[in-house]
């Protein structure tokens, strides 16, 4: 009799293990949200991103072989983030006013201004990865193929929070000096103080409507700013360049830092100093196709980071 009891213990045992191995044989799959200041927010399995056109881009990545270079294919960061339709003012190129920020569910996160991306102004775009030297992911890897390095690459991604930047402008003690907001703690950098920082000079080439412009760009570099403002950004800040007029453009450190595209506040264009003008200094993004980004006559940065800094090999 036990042993009959046994065999039908063993066999109930098999169908409770048949039955989970079933329900298990389909896990639900990873999805990518885009949330935030959207007018449309979505959810992405890895499936409808396969599905979306896809983009093949090269990546070199170290091993510790050397470096390698690989073929991968994925979607635009950028689309993902249009195709949301995020919430715009109605104000000149207001698009460069966007801030994205990528995660992971680790909490890995990054942060890039939309301008960087955008193939009108910055051009240096970055990909949701779904094939990676031919090998098919499970989940999406964001990759900017453009960097010098992976410091901006996050795996297993699954947020794109998009923010909407439309500081208004602080009028400065003087002409020529640069106020700069970092949360609450305000610091007024002088004309002076300025031009004592180290500087660089930098020749650019851009387009100002169909016409292209080339000019003479001299002052310290967006760092040398922040570090005389005694803020220490990391790959999450932004920094938005406010005119005086109000118009915003933004930026982020790392795209000098690892998009290798130098950012100046310039002081002095083609040999004339904007003091002398009676305007404010100049963001200069230096590699941008159109010049939306050269923020003039600007009154202050305002600095923010979507991210608290997180472990140093973050």
């Amino acid at each position: 009799m036990r042993k009959w009891n046994f065999a039908v213990a063993a066999i109930a045992a098999l169908g409770v293990l048949g039955a989970g191995s079933v329900a298990g044989a389909a896990p639900p799959q990873p999805t990518v949200s885009v949330t935030g200041a959207v007018a449309s927010p979505a959810a992405y399995s890895v499936s409808a991103l396969d599905a979306m056109t896809q983009t093949t881009f090269s990546v070199t990545r170290p091993t510790p072989w050397g470096s390698r270079t690989e073929v991968d294919q994925g979607v635009p960061l950028e689309s993902l983030v249009d195709a949301s339709s995020p919430n715009l003012p109605n104000a000149k190129n207001a698009l460069l006013r966007v801030i994205i920020s990528v995660a992971n569910k680790y909490g890995m996160q990054r942060t890039f201004a939309l301008g960087e991306l955008d193939s009108s102004f910055g051009d240096h775009p970055a990909y949701l990865a779904l094939d990676e030297g031919g090998i098919p992911l499970r989940e999406p890897e964001l990759v900017v193929p453009g960097d010098r390095n992976a410091a901006r690459s996050v795996r297993d991604v699954s947020t794109i929070n998009v923010a909407v930047e439309s500081p208004t402008p602080t009028t400065p003690p003087e002409v020529g000096a640069l106020t700069i907001q970092d949360g609450s703690r305000t610091t007024v950098l002088s004309p002076a103080e300025l031009a004592s920082l180290p500087a660089k000079t930098l020749t650019v080439k851009f387009l100002a409507g169909t016409t292209s412009e080339t000019n003479t760009e001299t002052g310290p570099t967006l760092d040398e700013v922040l570090r005389a403002a005694h803020i220490r950004p990391d790959l999450n800040t932004w920094v938005a360049g406010v005119g005086s007029d109000g118009y915003v453009a933004t930026v982020t450190p790392a795209e000098a830092w690892v998009g290798g595209r130098p950012l100046l506040i310039s002081l002095v264009e083609n040999g004339v100093s904007f003091v002398s003008e009676a305007e404010g200094p100049r963001l200069v993004t230096d590699g941008d196709v159109k010049g939306g980004r050269y923020d003039s006559g600007m009154d202050d940065l305002v600095v923010g980071d979507t991210q608290p800094p997180g472990p140093p090999w973050w």
